[in-house]
């Protein structure tokens, strides 16, 4: 057991949570998001996202958890349904990925050549894919932004205590992390075992995919040798690489979610987000992994 990766993370979890309830809870009471957003707000409202989400979206850039936060902060206010706060959560993801998405794909590129820039294109493809069809949905159900009049100038969010709603969300998003922290290893030591005992790929493609589980930078270190050794095909490291990282959703969903879905949001509403996360990030998984394979099958 790590307990000082535990810690770190630990402590990481509490810095973004802090500041995205502190940022919420400020926002909410002096109305600065419809100040600074006045002029986007016409714009965005026709995607169904508001001034309220749009700070949120605005966050997530930075931490997807600070975004998720100032959500739970709205949805406490009134500013937001719980419908809207759902979705609206879901959407966070891709503008955290954009952040660090160039990184990636830099590393990707340089040590698996057009193998890995044509996994990162198709990680970035994905994650906009997805966000598109969360937008979708949002905008179906219509405005996403609900300001009665006696929570439009603030009124329901300063009747929040800051310090009640730390005490309430901070414990149960610590207990869950903990938990998460110390079974995802265990799970990734399954699905490699279980990975590796397939014969359908070449064993360089499975050890690429059972690496990706871990961390993707072994996994494009071990396909940049496999290719330079004649070992893989670039279509057959490309589907390695996919495999590998959609075997990883589950377990990066419970170690990098779950902790403060539940520490934020409703035990229900909780739920739905980890499920809703799941099937909508494994639906586009399933979807670039089929087309992955077919330069294998032709």
């Amino acid at each position: 057991m790590d307990w000082r990766g535990l810690v770190a993370g630990e402590l990481r979890l509490t810095f973004d949570i802090l500041f995205g309830l502190l940022i919420g809870f400020a926002v909410l009471r002096s109305g600065l998001a419809d100040r600074l957003m006045r002029r986007l707000v016409p714009h965005l409202q026709k995607a169904g996202i508001g001034s309220e989400l749009g700070m949120a979206l605005t966050l997530s850039l930075g931490s997807a958890k600070a975004g998720a936060a100032f959500i739970a902060s709205a949805l406490d206010s009134g500013k937001l349904s719980e419908r809207s706060a759902k979705w609206g959560t879901l959407l966070l993801s891709f503008p955290a990925y954009l952040h660090r998405w160039p990184s990636t794909m830099v590393m990707a590129t340089s040590m698996a050549g057009v193998s890995g820039a044509i996994f990162g294109s198709i990680l970035l493809l994905r994650s906009a894919a997805r966000f598109v069809l969360i937008l979708f949905i949002l905008k179906r159900g219509g405005a996403a932004e609900e300001a009665p009049a006696d929570t439009a100038s603030g009124g329901a969010a300063k009747d929040i205590r800051f310090n009640k709603r730390l005490l309430k969300t901070l414990p149960i998003a610590w207990f869950f992390f903990a938990v998460a922290y110390m079974l995802v290893p265990w799970a990734e030591s399954t699905i490699k075992e279980w990975l590796l005992a397939g014969t359908i790929l070449p064993l360089a493609a499975l050890t690429v995919a059972a690496a990706s589980i871990a961390h993707v930078s072994a996994a494009l270190a071990l396909a940049g040798g496999s290719l330079a050794a004649g070992e893989l095909t670039t279509a057959q490291a490309v589907f390695a690489l996919l495999l590998g990282n959609s075997f990883g959703i589950v377990t990066r969903l419970f170690r990098a979610n779950a902790g403060y879905y539940f520490g934020l949001f409703s035990r229900e509403m909780a739920k739905q987000l980890l499920f809703w996360n799941f099937t909508t990030t494994a639906g586009f998984a399933v979807l670039s992994i089929a087309l992955a394979a077919l330069p294998l099958l032709f």
